[in-house]
């Protein structure tokens, strides 16, 4: 195959890339001077539809490959000439997704940057956390939806301009909302709530999901939006930002969206006794929601597909440097008693 200009355009690209991967400065130089504007430059022109441009994206990359094979076929082209144009469509779709917001794996994390240790399990401190979170969950366990979905998103916007932007993540722009997907069934065949489209730096949200679950899922996608990689972190902002609004709707969503993963860290670290005395003392309400919750997206989910997406998620974050792969969507409790013992 013939190389072309834009073929050089592209492999000098995927030299940077290639930088941030392994030399850390090269991605926080990415994360902090050059993401901010891309993503502003790329979310703008999405911003005039309120569907997805990502899925389109996505689906028009297949049909690339797709008619490489056909062209292949039909003029009995060889297989170099395939292999060519095949790795000419996987490099444009590489250097878009990575400069689009990837690289934004590879920076210094967030501790490092925030020169904070790890909080490590200490009975009395665990205990504290215990008691705080279930007063803070009995005290909004009775509310009922009283918020919008667009008040949601400013309420985000303006707590991420506040605290996200100043732990080094990009701002949050007056014309980024959150996007409608275009193929919502797959998402709810695999319990996927929301995700965040690298190629125009889009975030979604499942067209079907709860009221209890809208708030948390929503801070949680525009946090990846504002740089945020790690899932576990995005939850921790996400329940940050529900934990301090004013409405009671909005905390009991970011309070119930963490009750699995506190249950799950409780069993694990309390003696017997002190888990049921513990779990006696949480609302009634609580763990029907959760039950709930459960029911409903198992009612929707395909499980073939959803164990294939979840193999494919894990892979995908171990491959981009998230240690715990799809697992770090539990790691959530030990980010909140971090940066409630550093106060941020």
């Amino acid at each position: 195959m013939k190389m072309k200009k834009r073929d050089f355009v592209g492999l000098a690209l995927l030299a940077f890339v290639a930088a941030c991967r392994v030399w850390t400065p090269a991605a926080d130089f990415y994360a902090e001077r050059c993401y901010p504007l891309i993503s502003a430059a790329l979310s703008w022109p999405a911003s005039l539809v309120r569907f997805s441009l990502e899925e389109i994206v996505v689906v028009g990359f297949i049909l690339a490959l797709l008619a490489v094979i056909v062209r292949a076929v039909r003029r009995k082209k060889g297989f170099l000439w395939w292999l060519g144009r095949t790795a000419r469509i996987a490099l444009w779709v590489t250097v878009w997704f990575y400069l689009g917001w990837g690289n934004n794996y590879f920076r210094t994390p967030l501790y490092a940057r925030l020169e904070l240790v790890p909080a490590h399990f200490e009975a009395e401190a665990f205990g504290r956390f215990l008691s705080e979170y279930t007063e803070e969950l009995s005290s909004c366990a009775d509310s009922r939806k009283e918020w919008e979905p667009f008040a949601v998103e400013q309420s985000v916007k303006d707590f991420y301009a506040d605290r996200a932007a100043a732990c080094g993540y990009a701002p949050l722009r007056r014309w980024q909302h959150v996007k409608k997907p275009l193929l919502n069934p797959l998402y709810s065949a695999v319990s996927v709530l929301g995700w965040l489209g690298p190629f125009f730096c889009e975030s979604q949200v499942n067209l079907e999901i709860p009221d209890l679950e809208y708030p948390f899922v929503l801070a949680h996608e525009m946090a990846h939006l504002s740089g945020v990689t790690g899932e576990g972190e995005a939850n921790y902002w996400a329940y940050a930002f529900c934990r301090r609004s004013q409405v009671p709707a909005v905390r009991y969503s970011g309070l119930l969206f963490l009750f699995p993963y506190v249950v799950s860290n409780a069993r694990a670290l309390l003696p017997r006794e002190q888990y049921e005395a513990w779990m006696a003392q949480v609302p009634q309400r609580v763990p029907d929601d959760t039950a709930a919750l459960q029911a409903y997206w198992d009612e929707r989910r395909v499980g073939i597909v959803g164990k294939v997406q979840h193999w494919m998620m894990d892979l995908f974050l171990r491959t981009n440097g998230i240690s715990g792969g799809a697992q770090d969507y539990s790691g959530v409790v030990g980010i909140i008693m971090t940066m409630d013992a550093a106060a941020l």
